[in-house]
């Protein structure tokens, strides 16, 4: 279900905290795609910073082309398998701390944070977001949980609850 508008401050706290009862796992990209000289740098420097605060709640590490994009697969053409890192976090006490330093989803941008921030539960993605276009999805599970997040304050372009079939849903084994 797609979301309207900005997640911030206070809603975006309450939909951290909810989603860290909710999910096992956290997804950051750090693409090296168009960045060059002192952003590279910088980028380098955010990636092994954030590796080694979470080291302990390290999942998994890969190189890769395709992530989570639009509730699927999304797949950079060119060299971007060599210069895409995906990590893959358990949602754990640290990664809910680490994410509550930034007060915006929207601002989860490459160099200086990891970006294309995802919420996963048993492999399967709950939410996507990809920043510099201001898009974030919740594949709710339930009308339950839907209510749940529009009272946290969740804008939805949807006016009532659709479910998304399980094979419809991004996968990524961790």
């Amino acid at each position: 279900m797609q979301v309207i508008g900005d997640i911030k401050g206070k809603i975006y706290e309450d939909l951290v905290r909810y989603a860290s009862k909710r999910c096992d796992a956290v997804m950051f990209v750090f693409s090296k795609v168009a960045f060059r000289d002192e952003q590279l740098l910088l980028l380098e420097i955010t990636k092994n910073k954030v590796k080694e605060q979470l080291k302990e709640s390290i999942l998994k590490v890969r190189e890769g082309d395709h992530w989570v994009f639009t509730g699927r697969s999304y797949y950079l053409p060119g060299d971007a398998i060599d210069a895409t890192e995906i990590q893959f976090y358990k949602f754990d006490d640290t990664l809910t701390d680490f994410l509550l330093t930034n007060k915006n989803l929207y601002n989860w941008l490459n160099p200086n944070y990891p970006e294309d921030v995802a919420f996963f539960k048993d492999g399967y993605c709950w939410l996507y977001s990809v920043a510099h276009e201001d898009i974030c999805d919740i594949y709710c599970t339930d009308e339950a949980e839907y209510d749940t997040l529009k009272e946290i304050g969740i804008e939805f372009y949807e006016n009532k609850f659709e479910p998304t079939a399980k094979g419809q849903l991004y996968f990524e084994q961790y």
